[in-house]
């Protein structure tokens, strides 16, 4: 794991300052709260009116927080002043039901009606548009038409302030429009979302059912309702703003942890299930009163109601909450599944990297690492994050590499990914190994392919472009020597000695393109054994063939198959000159070429042999951009081929 001076400490550091920002915004939250229930309670002052901005100050003060350490500016603004403006607004309110003080307080329960009409209608008309994923035309629109909603309600408040109080369908005009921004959000997300993970369409739930709650809820405000519709539409919205503040956080976090404090995960189920007591509280000890029964029995029945009820319900909102913020778990069958799934499918991307991926994916990782044992590049999907969990992957009690996971939070390296991995570090070696043999199947394969491709084209150029016009000639040359039979000129037989030699060479083409043909070896990207089969071929009848070529299976199949092609055919024409008894042949590299250097020991060849093997040679070489030199030195005629690695 990290050290505490490492990545994690500085992480922690960095999140201090906004931490604290985050926690002021909670106590400017929750302090007029406080001292509205004290003055409530000191006072004997009935504060039920008051309820819709205690419970929205008590929900989304936390969420402000929340989005302010995750850097969500915008959210942690509007959310954090919903929450302040409300707060204070219902302190407001009770201060202003005091005996003496409703003349003098009036004002400034306008201004805090003013203060707090803002934020609400921007949570309403703007803060679903930030949640959208994608920042394009849409989230842009989206928030623009929130603006006016807002602007079209400070110019309401204008009219109030200046004595012009408007009619009530003009007032209600900005919270219709805020409104229908929500929809139209809520629409958006809705498209956004259904196509994600189990998580993420969860959160969607959350939030569809606390949106249609909440414009329920403002169906008081909009037109005058019975009593029992009333208190039903003030229970809506109770819920509703149970489940929007989770639903906002879920979506926030992206479908990642909510982090290592899960005490601040407690609080928010604690919140929830505080808003679904108000919520069945209200609607049963309504309901008893509507049907006769006295309001203090009609309390004492709701009460015994919640009771009976709160425990399950509690127990319910905790394990669904638990699994939008930390996730089922990601058990071992969850993992091999996954696995399986990455194995079935066969190619390179779906090898190592295929495995890393699911386990990113199934652990909700920062990423994840996987180097293999034998000499191949380590596999790394993701951003590293501050804690890291590293083992080693043995497989048949040997190492077939390592596996690093990394994550921002380190509780969920310890409590749920570490004794999963420790059960199924075998099985992910195994994976890796099948993995890793996979891709050398693939990798042999698609160099099997490229050898016969090229095999091919050889094999095409050498029939096309040398043996078909030699085979041509040769039988326009036969008719012409017929005509010179028939016609007794004596020049026929010179004509028929020619022609002889000149099948007697193209035979000999024949069997020099059999000897050159691509051995099996290259097919695995083994040069030197290829060379190796060459040599062993050409050797005897006087000629000893010498080759060192080791360490080059890393080249590329196209230079192998160009080198030894280029090799072959000299070691092929030096084969029929006289006097030549030895060729070494040698092949060396480094990290931008590969040079192959051809001696022919003994007597020099015949200047037309030496350039028409030069000529062969450079014509190989020149496939894959090489270039081709000749010189000598004491021991024999060199031929030299450089080509870029």
């Amino acid at each position: 794991m990290s050290a505490p001076g490492g990545p994690a400490g500085a992480a922690r550091a960095a999140r201090r300052p906004l931490l604290l920002a985050g926690l002021s915004i909670v106590a400017l939250a929750w302090i007029p709260l406080a001292a509205m229930v004290a003055v409530s309670a000191i006072a004997s002052i009935e504060w039920s009116g008051t309820l819709r901005l205690l419970i929205t100050a008590v929900v989304y003060a936390p969420v402000a927080a929340i989005a302010l350490t995750r850097r969500r500016a915008a959210v942690a603004i509007i959310t954090g002043a919903l929450a302040v403006t409300s707060a204070w607004f219902a302190l407001a309110v009770i201060v202003g039901e005091l005996p003496g003080t409703r003349p003098e307080i009036d004002g400034v329960v306008r201004w805090f009606a003013f203060l707090a009409r803002q934020p609400e209608l921007a949570a309403l008309a703007i803060l679903p548009w930030l949640l959208l994923r994608t920042r394009g035309r849409l989230r842009t629109s989206g928030v623009a038409f929130g603006l006016v909603a807002i602007v079209g309600e400070c110019v309401t408040w204008v009219l109030w302030f200046g004595g012009v109080p408007p009619t009530a369908w003009i007032d209600l005009l900005p919270l219709l429009a805020a409104l229908a921004s929500f929809i139209a959000a809520a629409i958006a997300l809705a498209g956004e979302w259904r196509s994600g993970t189990d998580r993420e369409r969860q959160a969607l739930t959350w939030l569809a059912v606390g949106a249609v709650l909440l414009i329920l809820s403002y169906v008081r405000v909009v037109a005058p309702l019975p009593p029992m519709a009333a208190v039903v539409a003030d229970a809506a919205f109770v819920l509703a703003q149970g489940l929007l503040p989770t639903a906002i956080l879920a979506v926030l976090l992206g479908g990642r942890e909510i982090a290592s404090d899960r005490r601040l995960a407690g609080g928010i189920v604690w919140v929830q299930s505080l808003a679904l007591a108000v919520s069945l509280y209200l609607v049963v000890n309504e309901a008893a009163v509507l049907l006769g029964m006295p309001e203090a029995v009609a309390g004492a029945f709701a009460a015994g109601a919640l009771a009976l009820s709160f425990s399950a319900v509690s127990r319910f909102v905790r394990r669904r909450t638990a699994l939008l913020y930390f996730g089922p778990g990601a058990d071992a069958r969850q993992v091999l599944g996954r696995l399986g799934e990455r194995l079935a499918v066969a190619g390179d991307d779906t090898g190592i990297r295929g495995i890393a991926e699911s386990l990113l994916v199934t652990w909700q990782l920062s990423s994840v690492t996987i180097a293999p044992a034998a000499d191949a590049d380590p596999v790394a999907v993701g951003r590293t994050g501050a804690a890291r969990l590293a083992t080693e992957l043995r497989a048949g009690g040997r190492p077939v590499g390592t596996i690093e996971l990394t994550s921002d939070d380190e509780t969920v390296l310890e409590h749920r990914v570490r004794p999963v991995l420790e059960d199924l570090a075998g099985l992910i070696a195994v994976a890796v190994l099948l993995a890793s043999v996979n891709q050398e199947v693939a990798a042999t394969r698609r160099r099997t392919l490229g050898v016969r491709r090229e095999e091919r084209r050889m094999l095409h150029r050498e029939l096309h472009d040398e043996l078909a016009p030699a085979l041509a000639g040769i039988g326009f040359g036969m008719a012409a020597a017929s005509r010179l039979i028939e016609t007794g000129d004596p020049a026929a037989e010179a004509s028929i000695a020619e022609l002889r030699e000149q099948v007697a060479v193209r035979t000999e083409d024949v069997r020099r393109l059999a000897r050159t043909m691509l051995p099996a070896a290259l097919d695995a990207g083994d040069l030197d054994g290829a060379l190796r089969e060459l040599a062993q071929r050409f050797s005897g009848d006087g000629l000893d063939v010498d080759v060192h070529s080791g360490g080059t299976d890393v080249l590329d199949a196209g230079v192998q198959i160009a080198l030894y092609l280029a090799l072959a055919e000299a070691v092929s024409r030096l084969r029929r000159e006289a006097g030549v008894h030895r060729i070494d042949v040698h092949v060396g590299m480094d990290d931008a070429r590969a040079t192959a250097r051809l001696r022919a020991v003994g007597a020099r060849p015949t200047v037309a042999a030496w350039r028409a093997l030069l000529d062969a040679t450079t014509r190989r070489a020149l496939d894959v951009g090489g270039v081709v030199a000749a010189a000598a030195d004491a021991h024999g005629h060199v031929i030299e081929i450089t080509v870029r690695r």
